[in-house]
């Protein structure tokens, strides 16, 4: 059995953990978080955070969403709200990858995480933290049965 192949059953079993989410939803976060668990993304405080997605987000050809910081949560560790096209983190501390997931969520204008929000996040994450971040993702959400498109189309550039 491959590394790859545990990361998918950890995430399989992981997204039980998801209990007021979809099964897609559920299956998509845990294998966020099984990825971020293994490899890491940048930190950044709540005072940096918008100026790293303005970078983001000029690279991207995107409007800047609006950036609040909330009180950290027990329930979500971020969330974006498309009809305002705001951002809102909570506590004092987000990783590129809770802040990549949330633009995502922006670029596409859907608050689901069906293929289009996943291939969307898996290209953000080449772009903007690294191949080897995204390979990994894509490969855990295809092993653990979501649809994505083609691997190649993650290099795409806007």
């Amino acid at each position: 059995m491959s590394s790859l192949d545990t990361f998918v059953q950890v995430a399989i079993a992981r997204a039980d953990e998801y209990q007021k989410c979809s099964p897609e939803q559920a299956l998509t976060y845990a294998c966020e978080d099984i990825v971020d668990n293994e490899l890491g993304s940048r930190n950044f405080s709540s005072q940096h955070i918008e100026q790293w997605l303005q970078h983001v987000c000029t690279r991207e050809d995107i409007d800047l969403p609006q950036i609040v910081v909330g009180r950290a949560t027990r329930t979500s560790l971020a969330s974006a709200d498309i009809e305002t096209h705001t951002i809102c983190f909570r506590g004092k501390v987000t990783t590129a990858a809770t802040a990549l997931h949330e633009v995502a969520h922006v670029i596409v204008g859907a608050d689901s995480h069906g293929v289009l929000f996943r291939d969307e996040l898996v290209r953000l994450a080449r772009a903007h933290i690294s191949v080897e971040y995204a390979a990994l993702l894509y490969g855990v959400y295809q092993g653990a049965g979501l649809e994505m498109s083609p691997w190649p189309a993650s290099a795409s550039q806007r």
